[in-house]
Order: structure tokens, then C-alpha cells, then sequence
């Protein structure tokens, strides 16, 4: 990837045209992703960001050897993880937040 927006994202808060009801969560279960082997650079900060549903949370997400960095000012990529269940192995750059 290259100076890619949002690289890697999962948002069942999605909200196209604020405002938006907070208090409307997805029913539909995420589970069984693989994000693996993804290198290159991010033009948000959050380079990874997994904001899952309260009352279906994704599961058994798997993060293996993931290597973005963030293109242009503002320090480095990071990693946001909302309801999200999973494991990360091998690097990874930003931290895992799972």
C-alpha cells in the first residue's frame, strides 16, 4: 500500500451523513478476518482501525506481520480497537491494539 487512506478498517459505527444515533449498533457478527503480510504507508494516523459493535463484537480477528507507517507530518501510525477479539503475531508496526 501506498499513502493509503485507511488501510485497514473495520467500522460498524460508519456514520455517512452526521448526525448519527450512537445508541444504533450493528447486530451483524464479524468474524474469522485475516489481515495478513500488509506493508507500506498510511495517510491517516490511524493506520488500523477496528470499531466493532457493543452487542456483536468481531471475533477471532487475526493481525499477522502488519508494517504501516504514516506518510507525512504527525508523528507515527497507531492503531484504534473498539469491541474487537483477536491475537497478533509476527510484526507489528503500528503496535496491535487487539
Amino acid at each position: 500500500m501506498t499513502d493509503v487512506l485507511n488501510p485497514i478498517i473495520i467500522d460498524q459505527k460508519y456514520c455517512p451523513n452526521p448526525p448519527c444515533n450512537e445508541q444504533v449498533t450493528s447486530n451483524v457478527q464479524i468474524s474469522d478476518v485475516t489481515y495478513s503480510n500488509i506493508w507500506g504507508s498510511s495517510s491517516s494516523k490511524d493506520a488500523v482501525t477496528l470499531k466493532c459493535s457493543k452487542s456483536s463484537p468481531c471475533k477471532n480477528i487475526v493481525m499477522n506481520n502488519i508494517k504501516l507507517s504514516l506518510n507525512g507530518p504527525g508523528g507515527t501510525a497507531s492503531s484504534y480497537c473498539e469491541n474487537a477479539l483477536g491475537v497478533s503475531y509476527g510484526t507489528q508496526n503500528p503496535p496491535s491494539c487487539i
